[in-house]
């Protein structure tokens, strides 16, 4: 007779992430601004991208500033939001990401958060 012994860990995923946010004028910022950049030798490993505009007009989008992976996309005449949860893109080493617009409203606002780990 075999005995089983079952193991269960407990495994904070969360506790190992960490988020960035913030807010853009695009009324005193030019189009993109560097949001997110990775610790020298490292990447940044997306878990979960959420973008919001006030803007009613236009297209707003997050993406790695060096290889273009899209991490996210609005196009403000349709949506002012956009939640991709349990998303995962890596980009290249020292690779930051950044949020660009275009055609937006004067002055329009631009929220985010974008949920990440450091990888070599």
């Amino acid at each position: 007779m075999s005995t089983h012994k079952h193991f269960v860990r407990d495994v904070d995923t969360l506790a190992s992430e960490t988020c960035v946010s913030g807010e853009i004028d695009t009324g005193t910022s030019t189009s993109p601004v560097t949001v997110l950049t990775p610790s020298s030798g490292y990447k940044l490993d997306t878990r979960s991208v959420y973008l919001a505009t006030d803007s009613s007009a236009g297209e707003v989008e997050a993406k790695f500033s060096t290889s273009g992976k899209l991490l996210g996309k609005i196009y403000c005449n349709k949506f002012t939001m956009v939640t991709l949860r349990d998303i995962r893109m890596t980009g290249t080493a020292n690779e930051p990401i950044q949020i660009s617009w275009s055609g937006t409203d004067t002055g329009a606002k631009i929220f985010y958060v974008i949920r990440y780990k450091e990888v070599q």
